[in-house]
């Protein structure tokens, strides 16, 4: 038995009813305690069947029961049988059943996305008991078909190595939205072949490092597909982030004739004066419309790209000198600079549909009037509640990841000292308490699709830290997005967390432990990650 299943193996063993509960996270919907105990065997087989993901499954279980499992031929009895096609339960896609008794687990759901969090709650049993899992009889389903994580890469880079270590932890918590913010101010993150400027001069430098010869970081094309299969492979959607009319300053530095003015920040002339393309020239409309055409098979599955269109005030002050502006205004009869912002939204989600698409876009977006069965509205201003309100009884769907308490740059506990600190933190208790405070109506629910977590990297220098401020508050975003209401209590998440800190170290994430009350990691003294490619 390795030091993992050592540790994780305490009062497991000792049976469902030491625990009151099994030692999983997200907390399942029901669990029947049975008699007897599953002994898993070196080569023990797995009947998959002909899943995508197969391959995935039969690595996952046997990592997690510390023995090499094979699967099973065709006629050859297998102890872990996963069924496909009677659905366990009839609360969603991802919804599954799992029974264990003595002669081993079967797993049923009516998807793969079901049979796969399956196989992540087999996991965890079996890492926390692979010589004796108690016999149980789990049926599953989730609160929300959202459950996810925005990773800005634009202000700091993390790279493929590190984003599919990231993915592979959001998996083990059916976590299945990765919301990926590619391009802001600071960097360009995604190779379009049709303007390899924008990530050889936008792609150079970072939040911290601007410099004429700082490194350029962005993910290639390929990078990209492989990065997407992985996720897909986990049943893990990736939506891109494509920033527009604001936050264009890496690619109006590439670009300069797409440039729409900006706002100087207080204190540093270089943030950020080209802040907005040109929400009027024909030329950039016509350069976006040519990105959005790139990025979109890039994401077969997503379904959607988000296109920001948040903080566009900042830029505003240069648009009505810009000539191109004057025009459109004249000939749209366009009154003031939202109505521009609003022509210029629906101008490019029409792009966007027309790619077979949904629009998203932050909160703002609630008011420029788009097509509510083709656009998506992800709330982030926390503090502006009657524009979630707005939102909701327009018909739009929602996804929530309002600043507090979502966002994780901001301190997670009244000692630390690094990180933002606006009103107030957000501390492990009230991520996990989310949403209960919004008081959502049946009917809301209907609408909200779901929840994520964001981490924006000013503050975030290092990949140590960017794991130190995500874990293990994305752990608890995990069961506030999965976990019905009647079933969430904190105290039990506190006791089946402590034994999931260990899983996150052993697979190579500094998570900040609340318990042992871990050293912060900070930017102080500390050089900016410049992770390599991988070969």
């Amino acid at each position: 038995m390795n030091r993992l299943h050592g540790l994780l193996g305490l009062g497991w063993t000792l049976g469902i009813s030491a625990l009151a509960e099994v030692p999983v996270i997200p907390r399942p919907t029901k669990v029947e305690e049975k008699a007897g105990t599953w002994q898993i065997t070196e080569g023990a087989k797995v009947r998959i069947g002909n899943q995508p993901e197969s391959a995935v499954i039969l690595d996952l279980l046997s990592k997690a029961s510390g023995r090499k499992l094979e699967a099973a031929k065709e006629g050859e009895a297998a102890s872990v049988v996963f069924s496909l096609g009677k659905p366990a339960v009839e609360d969603g896609p991802g919804a599954y059943k799992l029974q264990i008794t003595e002669k081993g687990a079967l797993l049923s759901a009516g998807t793969g996305e079901g049979l796969f969090n399956a196989a992540q709650t087999l996991a965890q049993l079996l890492e926390a008991s692979p010589n004796a899992v108690p016999a149980v009889s789990i049926s599953d389903s989730p609160r929300f078909a959202w459950r996810g994580y925005m990773l800005d890469e634009s202000r700091h880079f993390s790279g493929e190595t590190a984003v599919k270590r990231l993915l592979d932890a959001m998996a083990h918590y059916k976590l299945n939205r990765l919301h990926w913010h590619l391009t802001d101010s600071s960097g360009w993150r995604i190779e379009i072949k049709k303007y390899p400027k924008l990530t050889s001069i936008g792609g150079r430098g970072n939040e911290t490092d601007r410099s004429d010869n700082a490194p350029v970081q962005f993910y290639t094309q390929e990078e990209i597909k492989r990065i997407v299969a992985y996720a897909a492979a986990r049943h893990i959607t990736i939506i891109p982030e494509i920033d527009m009319p604001g936050h264009a300053d890496a690619a109006v530095l590439a670009f300069p004739e797409h440039d729409g003015g900006g706002m100087i920040q207080k204190g540093d002339p270089k943030k950020w004066p080209n802040f907005t393309f040109n929400p009027a020239k024909p030329e950039t409309l016509a350069f976006l419309d040519d990105i959005l055409k790139e990025v979109a098979p890039l994401f077969p599955n997503a379904g959607m790209i988000h296109f920001g269109g948040d903080e566009v005030n900042f830029g505003w002050k240069k648009w009505p000198e810009l000539p191109d502006v004057q025009s459109l205004m004249k000939k749209e009869n366009l009154k003031d600079l939202p109505a521009i912002e609003t022509w210029f939204n629906r101008r490019m989600a029409g792009t966007i549909n027309g790619l077979g698409l949904k629009t998203g876009g932050w909160d703002e977006i609630a008011e420029r009037d788009l097509p509510k069965d083709k656009t998506v509205v992800f709330w982030w201003r926390h503090d502006k509640p009657g524009i979630l309100r707005k939102a909701l009884d327009d018909g739009y769907p929602v996804v929530l990841c309002p600043r507090r308490p979502l966002y994780f740059d901001f301190l997670q506990d009244p000692s630390h000292k690094a990180g933002r600190n606006w009103g107030g933190i957000n501390p492990l208790a009230d991520v996990y308490d989310f949403p209960a405070g919004l008081k959502l109506s049946e009917k809301d629910e209907k609408q909200v699709l779901g929840l994520q977590a964001c981490l924006w990297t000013e503050t975030c220098l290092t990949q140590a830290r960017r794991d130190f401020l995500t874990w293990p508050r994305l752990v608890a975003v995990a069961e506030s997005g999965w976990t019905a209401p009647n079933r969430k209590d904190f105290a039990s998440f506190e006791a089946r967390l402590k034994l999931q800190l260990t899983w996150l170290k052993s697979h190579g994430i500094a998570s900040w432990d609340p318990f042992a009350k871990s050293p912060e990691v900070s930017d102080q003294g500390a050089a900016v990650d410049y992770p390599d490619k991988p070969e």
